[in-house]
């Protein structure tokens, strides 16, 4: 329709114009007629087919125009691994290769598994692949599970995403179309468990779900011992704006944790009550087969294996913020940041991981200790040999990968980056 009244709006300007050659209008009117034929005659996803979408090989398997966004799902290949992805307005969200699913699901089972209470309410912002959402169903006990969306179009294409286990049409799932914040405000039901990963928080329009003022809010809805986790990506953001992303959660939540979900992301973890950890309530919610098998194909094998993706609690993110300026809704400067430099994760993930410490575990004896150590050790290589990688480091990457496969030779997770699992 665009298309078709630029096109009625040019011919009136040649043909009522002055000054116009006989010429002129009938290149206006071949041009116009050709613009016509060609919007009613373009399929609607042709688009979406460009490279943009579909490089790699890949194929436009959903694909919807709607008020607030253009949604579409491709099914891509790298080596022998076929996944698919989640573009939002052309650019990628989110997918269901390995490391997504990774990251995923400990957004949701790691807080739900070191929850000091007996979480019985859980909220979920943003559906994105449904993956997250899915997680939340596994777990057991939950009397109320919430999904907030924006976008209609985007629960009905998850359902193109099998490891989400239908979470959209899954009864036990309280899908709410609606915005996430607007949820918050409207809403004085409280939840055990918030979590949300947005998209990415240089991108237009979300950076009201990075700020201090929307955490305040997330709060109030907080059961009491209720824990808030926030997605906290690395590669979209310079290191000084990553600093400015944590100063905001710890301007808001005065017990705050950081955990490595994968090597470009990461989990903060907030509450208003001390976040404890317990070895015995640990183990007896991991060992719980809907919590266990989920997290045991994304190469999280154990109680330990879990407690290995700790890296800090709140004075090792105070010391990594230090005097950043937070983000707010009046002061939203992550929306407008540079451009990231090239490889800045090799920056931000080493000064991140830094400020490690030993997870204060609650009750752990000998055995777990040892076990959480070993688990540590070769998660740091493994991101020893990522960032190597990064670097163009053959060299050193052969060798942390030797000691990875060595110490864990048959996680999922570390296979699949090397090209040897699904």
């Amino acid at each position: 329709m665009l298309a078709i009244s630029s096109a009625t709006l040019g011919a009136l300007a040649v043909a009522l114009g002055s000054n116009v050659t006989r010429k002129m209008q009938w290149a206006v009117y071949i041009v116009g007629g050709l613009a016509v034929v060609t919007a009613i005659f373009t399929p609607s996803d042709r688009l979406a087919r460009l490279p943009l979408t579909t490089r790699g090989g890949g194929s436009l398997i959903f694909y919807q125009e709607g008020r607030g966004a253009t949604v579409a799902v491709a099914e891509q290949r790298t080596g022998d691994n076929v996944f698919r992805r989640l573009y939002i307005q052309g650019v990628s969200n989110s997918g269901d290769a390995m490391p997504s699913l990774r990251y995923m699901r400990l957004q949701a089972m790691l807080p739900l598994i070191i929850h000091r209470g007996k979480p019985k309410s859980v909220l979920v912002i943003g559906f994105g692949t449904g993956i997250t959402a899915g997680a939340v169903l596994h777990y057991p006990d939950l009397q109320r599970r919430v999904a907030v969306e924006l976008l209609p179009a985007v629960v009905r294409a998850g359902e193109l995403f099998p490891e989400n286990y239908r979470a959209g049409p899954e009864p036990r799932m309280q899908i709410r179309i609606t915005d996430g914040r607007q949820e918050l405000l409207r809403s004085p039901e409280r939840y055990d468990l918030i979590t949300l990963e947005p998209p990415p928080p240089s991108a237009e329009g979300v950076v009201n779900l990075y700020s201090t003022d929307f955490y305040r809010l997330a709060g109030k809805r907080l059961e009491p011992d209720g824990l808030f986790a926030q997605w906290l990506p690395l590669t979209t953001q310079n290191d000084e704006d990553t600093r400015s992303l944590v100063r905001s959660f710890l301007d808001v939540f005065p017990y705050a944790t950081l955990w490595s979900t994968e090597m470009h992301e990461m989990l903060l973890v907030g509450s208003y009550s001390s976040i404890e950890l317990n070895a015995d309530r640990i183990a007896n919610r991991f060992n719980q087969s809907g919590v266990s098998t989920p997290l045991q194909s994304v190469g999280i094998s154990s109680p330990a294996a879990l407690l290995a993706t700790w890296v800090t609690g709140r004075e090792g993110l105070e010391h990594y913020a230090a005097d950043a300026r937070p983000v707010t809704d009046d002061y939203p400067r992550i929306e407008y940041a540079q451009w990231v430099r090239p490889k800045e994760i090799t920056r931000t993930l080493p000064n991140l991981l830094s400020l490690r410490t030993d997870p204060p575990v609650v009750g752990a004896d000998d055995a777990l200790g040892a076990e959480i150590t070993r688990q540590r050790q070769s998660l740091m290589d493994f991101y020893t040999a990522g960032i190597a990688a990064y670097n163009g480091d053959r060299e050193q990457w052969s060798h942390a990968i030797d000691r990875v496969l060595a110490a864990d030779a048959h996680n999922p997770y570390y296979r699949w980056i090397i090209g040897e699992g699904r």
